[in-house]
Formats: C-alpha cells, sequence, structure tokens
C-alpha cells in the first residue's frame, strides 16, 4: 500500500457509483466547492449512522461554510438508495463496492482492540439506545473496515485527514468546521490520523 495521503496532499480521485448505479468522478464534488468526505463501514454501523445523523442535524453549518458533504459507502445501489431513504440523508452517497477509494485514502482493516475493545464498548450501548442508530446489520460493507473523515479544498487538497483510531472515533462537526473555515483561500490545516 501507498503512504496514507496527509494535509496538504493531493485528495485521490477514484471512480464511484452513485445510487442508480452510475460512474462519477470524486474529484467532481470538490470542483466548486470543498467537499467533506465520509468514508463509512457498512450501511448498518451504528458508529457510522451516529456520525451521519449528527452531519444531518448540523447540515445548515456545513451549508453556511460553503461545503458539500459525500458520503462513501461500500454497497450496492440499491443499500446506499436505501440508506439515504431511511437516514432521510440530504448528502450524495457513492459507492465503491472494490474499497479501492478507501485504500487510497490509506483506510484498511481495523485491528480487533480497534473494532471490539474497551473503548469501544460503552459507545455501542449508547448507539443502540437511539432507534434511529441500531445496529442493523451488516449492511454493504466490512466488519473490520476502518472509517474516516477528510476535507478537501476547490484545488483538490486535503486539509482534514481523520482516520479513526477505534471504529467509534468520528470527528466532531466543530473539528471538521474548523478545517472548513477560511477555504478556499487560507486554509486551516488539521491532521487527526
Amino acid at each position: 500500500m501507498t503512504r496514507a495521503p496527509r494535509v496538504g496532499d493531493p485528495a485521490p480521485d477514484a471512480s464511484l457509483l452513485d445510487p442508480g448505479g452510475v460512474a462519477v468522478s470524486l474529484a467532481s464534488h470538490w470542483r466548486d466547492r470543498p467537499a467533506v468526505l465520509v468514508f463509512l463501514r457498512y450501511f448498518g454501523c451504528p458508529f457510522c449512522q451516529m456520525h451521519v445523523v449528527v452531519l444531518r442535524e448540523e447540515q445548515h453549518r456545513f451549508r453556511d461554510a460553503g461545503a458539500t458533504v459525500v458520503l462513501i459507502g461500500q454497497g450496492s445501489p440499491e443499500e446506499g438508495a436505501r440508506f439515504r431513504e431511511e437516514k432521510r440523508v440530504p448528502f450524495a452517497c457513492l459507492l465503491d463496492p472494490g474499497r479501492a477509494s478507501y485504500e487510497a485514502y490509506g483506510l484498511g482493516r481495523g485491528t480487533i482492540p480497534q473494532v471490539f475493545g474497551p473503548r469501544v464498548a460503552v459507545p455501542f450501548l449508547a448507539a443502540n439506545v437511539h432507534n434511529e442508530t441500531l445496529q442493523r446489520g451488516l449492511r454493504g460493507g466490512s466488519m473490520m473496515q476502518m472509517p474516516g473523515t477528510f476535507v478537501v479544498d476547490t484545488t483538490g487538497v486535503i486539509r482534514l485527514a481523520h482516520r479513526n483510531r477505534t471504529i467509534a472515533d468520528s470527528p466532531r462537526n466543530d473539528v471538521i468546521l474548523e478545517a472548513l473555515a477560511g477555504l478556499p483561500a487560507g486554509a486551516t490545516e488539521a491532521n487527526l490520523s
């Protein structure tokens, strides 16, 4: 595997599928405005669902920052469309069944402690208290896949690189918005990998 891209590096492009099964370029999502790329483990993951719900609830903050949010999953177009509908997701949801974009962004398989360790147990229980973020089975992805969140500016440069340390370690919206502050002019560099 090549070196995982970091803040200041060019963002890898990829050909992904939209929920209709049409191939789209990932780079097309940061051409006109900064993009927040959210790589999901699988659509039934309680932590991914929690992250998406929090992004959805504060979508106005991302819109006000001039950014677009793009979810990236591994499932089929049907699973991606169902996830968007069930979660009332206003964001694009692209699909990478072969996981090439995950590899390009340095998101590989997690270790046992990252996926099942003690730092995951309490957040897992908290996620499963809410009906909207219950564990929903392994839908379109891998139990061991690590998630991550990246901010890419309009020149295609990574301004935030957050590779989760555990599956429960998604960045807070304030951290993402701080990385978006001032883009595309003077970007705040934040690297959390």
